[in-house]
């Protein structure tokens, strides 16, 4: 009996006519070949419909092992259907670690890496940064071999499956090491003067931000060899109590006058989780935040160099909208990097998010406001998350979308991978 898939964030569902789980590459390279249409799908956690298909779905989860470890070289090859959270797990028992990870572990690692998912650090690119190395089955049901010293392996990477599945990753690693992690509340305004002072100073800074609130919360995070002194216990009290239990059952309890009781309980939760707090925790304790309720996202990259001023239209942006907003606003730092179609491509980036959980008709005048805002200034959209944009804005945006799509032809002359989201990235597409 056919399947029904629903994404993360409950704002679609499809029925594809099978779901497929290859646990090799030859039974990957079989399924492609006989397919008349196919998409790949790693754990649902995106908002965006990257994975939609009528035809075949193909899963990697049977393709999630780690293959081979090499301490030497400080490189892991592992199965591209393991998750974030397991593959932290595994590298943990080596000694080893991420270099850098998002705020969710709940992703494949090769979605993750597809949809240009990032962490936070001026000095740290997007998570696909870490490859050395890539095996991908194309449209044709022939395997490749890509390297980060060719110049496709730049826009295959992150080119969201428009070209191929890709089934087995090389990945960079480093020595296990711990993060130096202090919690604080500023003033909005204030950091937005000495954006740079947090910035450039540490490592992986980014702040919280809980509309109308006029301070923000910052988490400043620097690398460190330093021995862990966190508790169990307190990081139980504080990201399971407070960052879960408390904050969702304000969220119901907002539900029945949002505008009455949001924003009071805004300025609570800034309070309690700006209050100071220090700490050397595991490195991916410092990276990661609980997994959240389920909620909307929109988020986009826009240029470092016009932060500030960016930094003071979204903060007048979400205070003068008529809609209350009772999710955290994650604003983050990415460098540049060289992948084609990642939104931080060629320029240091900031991330302005917006989230909330509202009803339908509220999200969608919400997240167009903020998209038309967010398209006047350049910005480029998360592929992970929800966003309306036509072929002819990205190619403005995108320098690199033409070469990409030769490739697309090259690596899949039928469109075997197309979709109706990812068609706006080809030239035939209908808009």
């Amino acid at each position: 009996m056919p399947q029904t898939i629903i994404n993360f964030g409950k704002t679609w569902q499809f029925t594809p006519k099978q779901i497929v789980y290859p646990t090799n590459v030859q039974e990957l390279k079989s399924i492609i070949k006989t397919a008349i249409s196919l998409r790949p799908v790693g754990s649902k956690h995106s908002w965006s419909k990257g994975i939609v298909t009528t035809e075949t779905l193909v899963s990697l989860q049977n393709m999630c092992t780690i293959q081979e470890i090499n301490i030497e070289k400080l490189q892991v090859k592992v199965g591209a259907g393991i998750t974030l959270k397991n593959l932290i797990a595994q590298l943990e028992l080596n000694g080893l670690a991420l270099s850098n990870l998002g705020s969710i572990h709940a992703q494949t690692l090769a979605g993750a890496i597809c949809t240009g998912t990032h962490g936070t650090g001026i000095n740290f690119q997007c998570l696909a940064s870490q490859v050395e190395n890539f095996e991908m089955v194309d449209g044709n049901g022939e395997n490749h071999f890509f390297t980060n010293k060719d110049e496709e392996f730049y826009a295959l990477l992150t080119g969201m499956g428009c070209c191929g599945i890709i089934h087995t990753i090389t990945l960079n690693v480093v020595k296990s090491f711990q993060m130096h992690a202090i919690t604080d509340a500023v003033d909005f305004d204030e950091l937005i003067e000495n954006l740079e002072n947090y910035v450039e100073k540490y490592d992986h800074f980014k702040f919280w931000w809980l509309p109308p609130s006029k301070k923000v919360m910052v988490f400043k995070n620097n690398r460190t060899q330093q021995k862990r002194n966190d508790s169990n216990f307190t990081r139980f009290i504080k990201d399971e109590v407070l960052s879960v239990a408390i904050y969702r059952l304000l969220v119901a309890v907002g539900k029945w006058n949002r505008k009455k009781f949001i924003p009071l309980f805004n300025y609570f939760l800034t309070k309690m989780g700006g209050k100071y707090f220090e700490r050397i925790c595991k490195s991916y304790v410092g990276f990661l935040t609980p997994l959240p309720p389920v909620h909307r996202e929109t988020e986009w990259a826009f240029n470092y160099t016009q932060a500030k001023h960016l930094l003071k239209e979204y903060k007048e942006l979400l205070l003068n909208d008529e809609h209350t907003y009772n999710f955290v606003q994650e604003v983050r730092f990415s460098c540049s990097d060289n992948f084609w179609l990642s939104p931080a491509y060629k320029q240091n980036t900031i991330w302005l998010p917006m989230y909330n959980m509202d009803n339908n008709n509220n999200w969608e005048e919400q997240r167009k406001k903020f998209e038309t805002w967010a398209i006047a200034n350049n910005g480029r959209p998360h592929w992970g998350k929800e966003a309306n944009l036509k072929h002819e804005y990205l190619k403005k945006q995108y320098v690199k979308l033409a070469d990409f799509n030769a490739l697309v032809k090259k690596y899949d002359p039928l469109q075997k991978f197309a979709n109706n989201w990812n068609k706006k990235f080809y030239t035939n597409c209908n808009e």
